[in-house]
């Protein structure tokens, strides 16, 4: 008797449990199947990732830049052939994510953006396909790349071209940078290195503006008719602020200059006394007219770090002289300085910069282009652009920025100092003109540096690389 009411126990006991992995089964495949399908740690997914064959990436020729290649095991391997775009393209790796270009159009790359029909889908899935994602036209161009990776040398700063005026960003330069095929093996030095490597400068890289500020100033006190041309005796006076002394990019002969001399050698004197004339008010619209205290961004890079959030600024007679003069509170990136200069050739119009050209989807031999969808933002006016263009053209011609200078180019530009602390950095912003609106600007950053004339020599001979530019 005792035997048979075991019997039942451990009959009931297995149906329980059978009814339970009956349950369990019929909840992980209808109600459970997508939690499943998300998980890190799923075979499936790890599986489907690796052999994930990631669209290509390159430049405005089509010339490759990053692909995908799959051994006799269908792991996917990123290549990325030139190392002078490693900082532009960032790295797409199964361990650690993505970064630059690879993350601002993940989506396109993996082929998420595709909605194959329904019976593709089911098909690609029985069958184990790999999903295929689209190759992405760049709007770099590897020459101008090439160009600026070669005369920056390995020195810390950046480097942005831009095209006028529509805005495609046709060099982005970061140094010091990564060897994205080698990323696997040096993650842990590369997160330790003190040069953060993986910090975009181009982009992110918040710098005292210095004397960069003399032209939202030029423009201020061309537009308040300020008498620019009128001698100002002593304008060679260096400025002291906060145990900084600040003197002129290049000593000019003279010490007497108007505001327009002294812009052409980057003199601190003249500009002080200007701000101070024009008082907190127009000091405040001249900046705010030229977006400096906005964060300018690249179409498709969206993310904007805390310290690029948009900036506030409460100028007050006490810190009017250092915020006129660049060292305050205020920073700027080389984006934003490439795009003033762009705002400046475009007759004021500042164009909103971006790198996606062209997307081709898989199997497909034709690229599909695409344009920029945001209009330029006025900026100021195309009389005080005109004028600015002149006043850098001085710079160029005569001034501090002499070594920009190009046979047969149409060049103008401004070299500025900037100081950080103990630190020092150098900034070149300038043009070529190709006819009416149309050409080329750039910014060049040099960290610990106290040589405007390097900065405006690799400026001038990026501009003239970039001649051979048709218009889009």
């Amino acid at each position: 008797m005792r035997f048979t009411q075991e019997i039942k126990r451990l009959s009931l006991g297995m149906l329980i449990a059978f009814a339970l992995v009956a349950l369990s089964a019929a909840y992980w495949t209808t109600f459970g199947t997508s939690s499943i399908t998300k998980r890190d740690d799923n075979p499936r997914n790890v599986e489907s990732e690796t052999r994930l064959r990631r669209g290509m990436l390159t430049d405005r020729d089509n010339h490759p830049l990053a692909q995908t290649i799959s051994g006799d095991d269908q792991i996917g391997q990123r290549q990325y052939l030139d190392p002078a775009f490693y900082s532009a393209l960032g790295y797409a790796s199964y361990r650690y994510g993505v970064n630059g270009a690879e993350a601002a159009f993940d989506p396109i790359l993996r082929g998420d953006d595709l909605k194959p029909a329904l019976v593709e889908q089911w098909v690609n899935g029985l069958l184990h396909h790999p999903q295929i994602g689209s190759d992405v036209m760049l709007s770099f161009d590897s020459r101008v790349q090439q160009t600026a990776a070669a005369l920056m040398n390995g020195r810390r700063g950046a480097v942005v071209v831009l095209e006028v005026p529509s805005g495609q960003v046709l060099a982005m330069l970061s140094l010091p940078t990564f060897d994205p095929n080698t990323l696997d093996d040096n993650w842990s030095n590369l997160t330790q290195s003190p040069d953060n490597p993986f910090f975009n400068r181009a982009l992110q890289g918040t710098y005292q503006p210095g004397g960069m500020l003399q032209t939202p100033l030029a423009a201020a006190a061309i537009l308040t008719r300020q008498a620019t041309d009128a001698p100002l005796a002593d304008a060679l006076q260096p400025i002291h602020l906060n145990n900084t002394e600040l003197t002129c990019a290049e000593t000019p002969q003279s010490t007497t200059l108007s505001l327009r001399q002294a812009f052409a050698y980057g003199c601190p004197y003249p500009f002080a006394r200007l701000a101070e004339t024009m008082g907190t008010d127009t000091v405040q619209a001249a900046l705010d007219t030229f977006q400096l205290l906005e964060r300018t961004t690249l179409e498709g890079f969206t993310r904007i770090p805390e310290g690029l959030r948009p900036q506030t600024l409460n100028l007050t007679p006490l810190n009017l002289l250092e915020t006129a003069l660049g060292q305050g509170q205020l920073r700027t990136t080389p984006l934003q300085m490439a795009v003033i200069a762009a705002a400046i050739l475009n007759d004021g119009n500042a164009p909103v910069p971006y790198t996606l050209l062209a997307t081709r989807p898989p199997n497909s031999s034709a690229w599909e282009y695409r344009t920029g969808s945001t209009s330029p933002i006025p900026i100021t006016t195309a009389e005080v652009a005109a004028n600015l263009r002149t006043w850098m053209r001085d710079a160029v011609s005569y001034g501090a920025a002499q070594d920009a200078q190009r046979k047969t180019f149409d060049i103008g530009g401004h070299v500025a100092r900037a100081y950080s602390g103990k630190a020092s950095q150098v900034w070149f912003i300038g043009f070529a003109a190709m006819g009416g609106r149309r050409g080329i600007t750039v910014a060049v950053v040099l960290e610990d540096s106290d040589d405007p004339s390097l900065a405006a020599r690799i400026g001038g001979a990026v501009l003239a690389s970039a001649a051979h530019i048709t218009p889009p």
